[in-house]
Order: structure tokens, then sequence, then C-alpha cells
């Protein structure tokens, strides 16, 4: 019983370590699919039935998250990509290919989420308060996200 008992433990020891590294993005942890260096960030994409489900799912309390589609809709081919903004005080660009193609975003930091339609922070779009709720871009805006930008805690 005692066995069993420390294994369940390292385990809860280990998960835990696991979901606080994987739910930092806000603070500066890179996520799957970017590359901090060049500061582009790529997509990760989900497919099956409920690839829109698992993307939405992915963006995390702390993090700012742009989709790829609009209303939970996948792809034809049944793949539903999102982008997770890596970390604060820093613009990033979206990578080639992905880049004018955000349709929704949900901003679940702790800071506003800038967008433009202008490589490296160039012509600001709009805004996107901390700790929003998930929104589709209206018609103005969707499409041309081109470069992002969120302040550390403000």
């Amino acid at each position: 019983m005692r066995k069993r008992f420390i294994a369940l433990a390292a385990a809860s020891a280990t998960i835990c370590a696991l979901a606080a590294t994987t739910t930092a993005s806000a603070q500066g942890s890179p996520q799957p699919g970017t590359t901090p260096a060049s500061g582009l960030i790529g997509p990760i994409t989900f497919k099956g039935p409920d690839a829109a489900i698992k993307a939405w799912d992915y963006c995390q309390h702390g993090q700012a998250c742009l989709f790829q589609h609009a209303n939970g809709v996948p792809d034809p081919n049944g793949g539903f990509s999102t982008y997770i903004v890596p970390s604060c005080n820093r613009v990033y660009n979206l990578a080639r290919g992905i880049d004018g193609k955000t349709s929704a975003v949900w901003n679940r930091a702790g800071s506003t989420l800038h967008v433009y339609n202008g490589r490296n922070g160039d012509d600001h779009l709009t805004s996107f308060p901390k700790f929003g709720l998930p929104t589709n871009l209206p018609s103005q805006f969707n499409e041309r996200i081109t470069s992002v930008y969120a302040p550390c805690g403000g």
C-alpha cells in the first residue's frame, strides 16, 4: 500500500510540473509550433472529427491564442489550427503561409493583445482585452492579422 501511495504521489508531481510548464506562455515559455529566436509564431494543427474542440481546449488560462477558423469549423480536410502567443513584451510575426489567415481570437492572458496588419507591429488593426471571451473577427479584421503584441501585465 505504501509503495502504491509513493508511486501515485510521484506521478501527481510529474503531472503538476508538466501542467505548469505547458500553460506559462504569457510568462515567456515557448510553445510547440513557435520559433522564438526568429519571432515567428507557427501553427499547432489538430486533425480528426473533434479537431476544433482540441484546438480551443489547447488555449489555456494565461495564453493569448489565434485561430485559423471562426466558430470552431475545421478546414475542408478536417484540420483546425491554433497559434499561441509565446510570451509578452515582444512583437511576433505570424509565419509565412499562416499570416493573414486568423479568423478568431481568444485572449486568456493577463494583458491586452494588440493585432496588426503589418509585419513587426506596423498598421495596428485592433486590440483584445485581457481575460476576454473567444471572439470571431469582424469582417474588416478577418484574415488580416500578420503580427501580434501583448505587453506584460497591462
